[in-house]
């Protein structure tokens, strides 16, 4: 979700309203000279921010070994805990139900036709045409690794593979000349299930207080001659337009 939202950085961790917008109904016209414009107003409307804090566990880690490793452990400790830190926040930002936590984008998005248990190319091409040109021209697609790999598995009928989009010529990937980012945390395929998105991601704004920090404790656990780390930040994520109508999800 980081690699595919807008992330932005706040120093406090108060509510922040987000104002949100849906104006694709909206277009310019002709008027004559001398003539009164017409008056629409975007639907507007807004979103509150939280700051929902993420801790990952603390990791122990005994003196001996700082002492006697070779190399720079709390260095690799740190990359650790930031891709335990990824995993929480990722899934939520995915599928969270805003209890306690944040809305995920699939609770966020706008539905299409319901779709059976199986997903083909051509539900794909439809999924793109349900999307606003605004936001389908910076469209991109997010699904899980399962799904990619159904996806390319799909034969003609001459059992050669369609999907042969950057497999030869080293390009980056793509489908229907659309970018797509893998997210473990979509679900899998299957019959009523959100398994694949496409819009503007951009649109998805990530708020996060400060940023990611990792934590030395020196006295929790002295009696073991041993220290604590730990990482934590804070975060939330909305959409910026109303009801992010730029994205669409096979059921």
């Amino acid at each position: 979700m980081l690699e595919a939202g807008s992330v932005f950085s706040t120093s406090m961790g108060g509510d922040l309203i987000m104002p949100t917008v849906n104006d694709t109904t909206s277009k310019a016209t002709v008027v004559a000279e001398y003539q009164k414009s017409t008056q629409k107003a975007p639907s507007f409307g807004s979103e509150t921010l939280k700051a929902y804090t993420y801790r990952t566990p603390i990791v122990p880690v005994s003196l001996e070994l700082l002492q006697d490793n070779s190399f720079d452990l709390e260095s690799l400790l740190a990359d650790l805990l930031a891709e335990s830190f990824g995993r929480g926040m990722n899934e939520d930002l995915t599928v969270g139900d805003g209890k306690g936590k944040p809305k995920g984008i699939i609770e966020w998005a706008t539905a299409s036709d319901a779709t059976p248990s199986a997903i083909k190319l051509d539900d794909l091409v439809d999924l793109i045409r349900s999307v606003d040109s605004a936001y389908a021209r910076n469209g991109r697609f997010m699904f899980n690794r399962n799904t990619l790999y159904s996806l390319v598995k799909i034969k003609d009928t001459t059992n050669r593979y369609i999907w042969q989009e950057g497999a030869r010529d080293g390009t980056p990937p793509t489908l229907f000349a659309k970018p797509y980012t893998l997210n473990d945390d979509m679900p899998d395929i299957g019959a009523g299930k959100a398994s694949v998105l496409f819009g503007d991601f951009s649109k998805f704004k990530i708020r996060m207080v400060k940023d990611f920090r990792v934590i030395r404790l020196n006295e929790l656990l002295a009696e073991y001659l041993s220290i604590g780390i730990f990482g934590f930040a804070r975060l939330d994520g909305v959409p910026e337009l109303d009801g992010f109508h730029d994205a669409q999800i096979p059921r």
